[in-house]
């Protein structure tokens, strides 16, 4: 949720003289004193939680009196150490210290100029515009289970604005609804009119205390036009980030929405970057919030997962459990389709290791379906179909297989040491028994 422009200056304390440094020379005993000063400054009258701005400042003084940092030799290597001597006893995510020149003159830049007064400018929307306002997938999966991927909280706008509604009316028609968050590392802490379509009427969801202005606000989630009354599951990884976090807190605990996949970072502050002369940039988190009903957030512990599982396979998990939910009152037909794609899904992940020693009491002859064995693997082909590949087996169970994206095999009726007989079943909900040649 970092955003150059929403930025203040703290004036240079040095002049323009000090960025001259040349490669490999020792950094100035001054410029480091006035850097620290500086960065000191800037965190104390800055940073969210006062009592923690003076514990990393004091901190941070007592290393430069060891001496620790008049080895240094660049304003970079200043930076790096300072950050990570804040993290070793105050391990907040977002605030860190960089040395960017660039950075630090567009800050400088921005705050002097007219433009700089607008907090979002033509330029920023058009820039989203062309990465579509970060939505990356919109899909109608399995059993009418709508999924959006997204990767960043776009900056609040009309044509942002069209793009959400649009994404959410291509899937209001669904039974549930995933959301992946997975990739998503934040954005703009403002554009959390998302979470309209999943409340119907304005509700409270916690409040925030800004210490630049040492005020509280409350917030609330204003509903959308329409309403999604339907299950909603959360996809979320290491990697899930800043406003990403709160878009997943809020729903977890505001509407009954199940997480799954990873803890998130950890990173619950709204942060701005702010000008501390040399070249050196302070990002310091200025803004905390307490949700309405738990009364924190989710800063340092990340946003934990109601089912956990490797991100890599959170899509699979959130759809199954959706599909076992669907399952529970579906019909003798749907519960056949059903079944088969949870079947289906779980061959993705399933770990199964069959035995290769019994592998011969699979194969056989079943009507047209002819089952052989290579190796550790069993390979199944219909022999009417000579000219293609025999597909190699994926077990899903010691006794349940998947057959390319086709057929699903069950084994049964096992008898002198083979099976007898097999169900083979497709996607559509027709299964046949088939007994095997003798």
């Amino acid at each position: 949720m970092n955003h150059p422009i929403l930025t203040l200056l703290i004036l240079p304390l040095l002049g323009k003289t000090l960025f001259a440094q040349e490669k490999g020379k020792q950094l100035d005993g001054l410029v480091i004193q006035k850097s620290l000063q500086s960065i000191s400054t800037a965190i104390q009258e800055k940073y969210v939680y006062p009592d923690k701005a003076l514990l990393i400042t004091n901190f941070l003084t007592s290393q430069y009196k060891l001496g620790k940092y008049s080895q240094l030799t660049s304003l970079k290597d200043l930076a790096d150490n300072l950050t990570e001597d804040i993290h070793s006893i105050h391990h907040d995510k977002h605030l860190r210290i960089e040395y960017d020149i660039k950075l630090e003159q567009d800050i400088i830049r921005f705050n002097n100029s007219q433009e700089g007064k607008k907090e979002i400018t033509e330029l920023d929307i058009s820039n989203e515009k062309s990465q579509n306002f970060f939505f990356r997938k919109l899909e109608i999966l399995p059993s009418n289970i709508g999924y959006i991927e997204f990767t960043n909280f776009a900056l609040p706008s009309e044509e942002a604005q069209k793009t959400i509604r649009s994404a959410m009316q291509f899937l209001s028609h669904t039974d549930a609804l995933i959301i992946d968050l997975r990739n998503n590392r934040g954005g703009s802490g403002k554009s959390n009119n998302l979470l309209g379509y999943f409340f119907k009427e304005k509700t409270k969801t916690g409040r925030n205390f800004n210490r630049l202005t040492n005020t509280w606000t409350e917030n609330f989630i204003a509903p959308a036009d329409f309403f999604l009354d339907i299950p909603v599951y959360v996809l979320t990884s290491k990697r899930t980030f800043s406003a990403a976090e709160g878009f997943a807190y809020i729903l977890q605990n505001q509407h009954n929405a199940v997480v799954v996949g990873e803890s998130t970072s950890g990173g619950a502050h709204l942060t701005r970057s702010f000008s501390l002369g040399n070249g050196l940039v302070g990002f310091i988190p200025y803004l905390r919030s307490e949700n309405e009903k738990t009364h924190t957030d989710w800063e340092g512990t990340g946003v934990i997962p109601e089912v956990r599982t490797e991100a890599k396979n959170a899509l699979l998990f959130a759809h199954n459990k959706l599909l076992e939910n669907k399952l529970k009152n579906a019909n003798a037909n749907e519960k056949s389709k059903i079944q088969w794609l949870i079947n289906y899904n779980q061959s993705k992940t399933a770990t199964i290791v069959l035995d290769s020693a019994k592998l011969a009491r699979f194969t056989g002859r079943f009507a047209e379906f002819e089952i052989t064995k290579q190796g550790t693997n069993l390979y199944f082909r219909d022999v009417n179909q000579s000219n293609k590949t025999p597909f190699q087996m994926t077990p899903i169970s010691l006794t349940l297989f998947q057959v390319g994206e086709d057929y699903q095999v069950e084994f049964m009726n096992e008898s002198g040491g083979q099976f007898q007989s097999i169900n083979l079943s497709w996607s559509d909900g027709w299964a046949e028994k088939i007994d095997k040649k003798q």
